[in-house]
């Protein structure tokens, strides 16, 4: 009998070692057919254990059919299809989903209203579908940012009428084919509610309100039990709370701040340090990792880059997410390559590109003039703004055939480009950056972005002044002529 238990114990002890695999998590499928898409291929975007982000891309044959099976969504989540005009925004997915999207995606607004999601994971898709669907219909004529207070408070409480109804809808039944619909409803409450957050505090933002008014309109609109404990880790499954709470609740704190103390700086070092000190659970080095990705982005020199590394060194020190310390180090590598390749003096980035009347040109095409490249898209409101401007530009060096004028239209879709263009009449060279080549070389982080390349190809100015500085860039253009 002894020998008999001191067996099964064993085998107990087998099981518990070896028979406690890893759940193998099932593949992820997105598939469909999106009519008249004019782009060729389509970006989706993941997150990984550490909220990181990786793109996968939905490749569209001519009659814009597509299919993706990938490992890469390890978890639950919300993300989008993307790429230049075309948009599918919060769509939910996860392992073992089979997701079926059809539309018309002729444009935007087109595809927002057309969209239809069906196959495993559509339950939980509902929720979104429905919004939208009604979002459309009516038609709203006032956007919530330009509403003063009481019509702002009045629309949020309309909205959130709305979508608790959808969610109870939606969400507060048994799943049929969809394990993860409960998960999707917690997630969806939680992004009301820092939706709400964001509204009150970007209207509080925009209105410049003093700082009383500007803690009570958030205090007096928003559940104070939630307020008074904004970290608990069991909110980070929202995205819209890592988006409002990590970022725009920082700047609200900070500008509270400023209000009671003018001589606060608003800047970097500033911004480490009160998320550092009020921040707390997943949500603080979370915030800290992305207040230093998006300084390391914006460097404009090696100078920048050293000092970033300096100040962040005892937050990083601090940081237990391992991924985010190696991402920075990454991070800041790839950024002192990029500042090599786009030095003053440096050979210019080459591209070739086809134009709005179907020529090709490339870079060398140049050579012996002065180029002045302007990268812009039809979306871009400040891009637009510079185009009478630009326009003058051009027109006072028309009989100078020492220099050129190129305008390159980055992340931008065909048919927007086109329509733009149809509109503003321009007589110089345009091109469509269709693959993304100069966006990524000419590193085009915000547009409109102007380059200064001299006779010999050269890198003169990666960051020239813009058409409307006047005199500014007419000296200096004339004065590259000259050389």
């Amino acid at each position: 009998m002894k020998k008999i238990i001191l067996f099964l114990f064993i085998l107990g002890l087998y099981n518990l070692s070896f028979g406690q695999k890893k759940v193998k998590l099932l593949p992820f499928i997105i598939q469909g057919q999106i009519t008249n898409c004019p782009e060729n291929y389509l970006r989706i975007f993941f997150k990984d254990k550490n909220e990181t982000i990786t793109i996968d891309t939905l490749h569209l044959d001519k009659t814009g059919h597509f299919y993706l099976r990938t490992n890469k969504v390890i978890k639950p989540q919300r993300t989008s299809i993307q790429q230049k005009n075309i948009q599918i925004n919060d769509i939910f997915v996860a392992p073992g989903y089979n997701l079926i999207i059809t539309g018309n995606g002729q444009d935007f607004m087109s595809l927002y209203k057309s969209k239809k999601i069906t196959g495993i994971g559509s339950e939980s898709n509902k929720y979104r579908v429905m919004l939208d669907s009604i979002s459309a219909a009516r038609k709203n004529k006032t956007s919530w940012y330009e509403m003063n207070e009481p019509d702002l408070l009045a629309f949020i409480k309309k909205d959130q009428k709305l979508k608790d109804s959808l969610v109870h809808v939606v969400f507060d039944k048994k799943p049929v084919r969809d394990q993860y619909l409960s998960y999707f409803g917690k997630m969806t409450r939680y992004d009301n509610q820092f939706n709400k957050l964001y509204l009150l505090m970007a209207h509080v933002d925009m209105n410049k309100y003093d700082y009383d008014k500007s803690v009570a309109i958030v205090r007096n609109n928003f559940d104070n039990r939630v307020l008074d404990n904004l970290f608990l880790d069991e909110y980070f499954i929202s995205t819209d709370y890592q988006t409002w709470v990590g970022g725009e609740y920082l700047s609200y704190l900070i500008n509270l701040n400023i209000l009671k103390n003018p001589k606060v700086q608003k800047n970097l070092p500033y911004k480490l340090e009160i998320l550092n000190k009020v921040y707390k659970g997943k949500l603080r080095e979370y915030g800290l990792y992305h207040i230093m990705d998006a300084a390391i982005y914006q460097c404009k020199s090696f100078e920048n880059a050293n000092r970033c590394k300096e100040l962040f060194k005892p937050y990083l020190a601090s940081f237990k997410n391992l991924s985010y310390k190696n991402l920075i180090k990454t991070q800041f590598t790839e950024k002192e390559v990029e500042l090599l390749r786009t030095q003053i003096g440096k050979p210019a980035p080459k591209f070739t590109l086809e134009s709005n009347l179907n020529k090709t040109f490339s870079l060398d095409d140049f050579k012996g003039k002065v180029l002045y490249i302007d990268l812009w898209a039809s979306w871009c409101g400040p891009c637009r703004a510079e185009i009478p401007d630009l326009k003058k530009l051009v027109n006072k060096f028309k009989d100078n055939n020492q220099i050129a004028f190129l305008s390159i239209a980055v992340n931008d879709g065909v048919n927007e480009w086109k329509k733009a263009l149809s509109e503003y009449q321009p007589d110089w060279i345009q091109l469509l950056d269709k693959e993304g080549v100069v966006w990524k070389s000419y590193v085009a982080n915000t547009i409109p972005k102007y380059i200064l390349i001299d006779k010999q190809g050269n890198i003169v100015n990666f960051d020239a002044p813009q058409p409307g500085s006047g005199e500014k860039i007419e000296k200096l253009l004339l004065s590259e002529i000259a050389k």
